[in-house]
């Protein structure tokens, strides 16, 4: 159950290369849209800076300045800010049907995604893809199907996510866009992981990680190992877990990256919990928290946090603590605009379960079991929908290897047959030619008895 859990708690922003800038805009400003992906924090200092000037450009200007500045405030994790820049921007273009829109509308819905307003943000990337297929620009509408997969996968709809994504992974490839790419492998990465393919996982985020190497994007980078840790962990490799942990945390020191730090330290403190080292885990999350403050501005990741707090005090026995985080997790999911769906509810109940048991409270206890059943019949069924996939691939391969061999069994057979027949038909030959020797000598006997028997016959007259 905490399995989907702890690794949505590093999705990753996908961004495609700013489309031109629009005429006369500030060559400082153009610049900025290349280097947002390196170094987000700098980027923002300098839009800070010539604050001043935003007032004095074009409405379009305005809104691609708007359009940087969203995606910086998302690699830093400050999503309610990210929405109200690409609203504004959206605002400011009104009717216009440029690429532009449709970036501001993808950094809107990513803003609502880390929300978990998944209807709404399905909603514009939906509306962004349309946009990006009427204007033939072929870039942004992978980046459409990223994203759409991306919320499609959260929503339950994994076949339907991984056609489209496979399909995303066609177009940048023939497109040879390394940055899509990308983006396309750590989605598949963090998508097979959920659906505990943790081998096929592991390859497309070393893949992932190394594109994002060369590209010099070292927030992705980061998040990807984060995610690559923790499907170390599901594979149940928890040292190489830790190395890609610590790699993590000393990329985020360098970079002085804090939100990255916070995701380096509570990572620690998840894997630490998972190899029964529950005191060492409360460390690292103690540690974690120091960079609280700087966390992401989305309730479902501080539900996250409160949740596995709880998991260590409950494997500490301290479990007055763990009620108290498990409440604080609560508190934030009930925030969270459709918390009616995913899997860290059954998570919170069944936790609340356990704990209430331990405390005595039973009749509670068990009121929370009974949630907790009725949700994972749902969880269940898509389990088994997902089990019954895997099964039909497998059955379809052994099927088609079985007809396969079946084939050659019959090229075999008949070629054994032809042989029989073949071998029969020289016996018979050799049978046909060795009673036509013997007609011939028997026939040459009787003649010659028949000969002697006439001179004997002579000889006696």
């Amino acid at each position: 159950m905490g399995k989907v859990l702890s690794i949505l708690l590093m999705l990753i922003g996908f961004y495609c290369q700013a489309s031109s800038s629009p005429k006369d805009t500030p060559d400082w400003l153009t610049q900025v849209a290349t280097q947002k992906h390196q170094a987000p924090e700098q980027v923002l200092s300098i839009l800070e800076a010539h604050q001043p000037e935003f007032a004095s450009l074009t409405a379009e200007q305005q809104a691609y300045w708007l359009n940087q500045q969203a995606a910086v405030l998302s690699y830093l994790g400050r999503f309610q800010e990210q929405q109200q820049a690409a609203q504004q921007g959206l605002d400011l273009l009104g009717d216009a049907a440029i690429a532009l829109k449709a970036e501001l509308m993808f950094e809107l819905g990513y803003a609502r995604e880390m929300q978990l307003a998944l209807t709404e943000a399905l909603n514009w990337y939906q509306q962004a893809a349309t946009l990006a297929a009427e204007l033939a620009d072929e870039k942004l509408q992978v980046r459409g199907m990223i994203n759409i997969a991306a919320v499609d996968s959260l929503q339950d709809r994994d076949q339907q996510a991984l056609q489209m994504l496979k399909k995303a992974y066609s177009m940048a490839k023939e497109l040879k866009d390394n940055e899509l790419l990308a983006d396309v492998n750590a989605q598949l990465g963090l998508m097979y992981s959920s659906l505990s393919f943790e081998q096929e996982a592991q390859e497309f985020l070393e893949r992932a990680l190394a594109l994002y190497a060369e590209l010099g994007w070292q927030k992705n980078r980061i998040s990807v190992l984060y995610n690559l840790a923790r499907n170390y962990s599901y594979l149940q490799n928890y040292e190489q877990a830790l190395q890609s942990f610590e790699l993590m945390l000393q990329s985020a020191l360098k970079e002085q990256d804090v939100l990255n730090l916070y995701y380096a330290y509570s990572g620690l403190a998840i894997t630490s919990n998972e190899m029964e080292r529950p005191q060492v885990a409360l460390n690292y999350m103690q540690k974690a928290e120091e960079y609280l403050d700087f966390l992401i501005q989305s309730d479902y990741y501080l539900a996250g946090h409160h949740y596995e707090k709880a998991l260590i005090f409950h494997k500490l026995q301290q479990n007055t603590q763990a009620m108290q985080q498990l409440l604080l997790a609560e508190e934030y999911y009930q925030k969270l605009a459709e918390n009616q769906s995913g899997n860290m509810l059954l998570a919170l109940h069944l936790l609340k379960a356990e704990l209430l048991a331990e405390q005595g409270q039973y009749q509670r206890a068990y009121q929370q079991l009974l949630e907790f059943v009725h949700g994972f019949q749902q969880f269940r069924d898509k389990e088994n929908e997902l089990a019954l996939v895997k099964a039909r691939m497998a059955f379809e391969a052994e099927r088609d290897q079985a007809r396969q061999s079946l084939l050659e069994q019959e090229y075999q057979l008949k070629a054994l047959q032809l042989a029989e027949i073949s071998h029969k038909k020289q016996i018979q030959g050799m049978w046909l030619g060795m009673l036509v020797v013997l007609g011939v000598i028997l026939l040459a006997v009787i003649l010659l008895l028949r000969t002697s028997k006439r001179k004997l016959a002579r000889q006696s007259t």
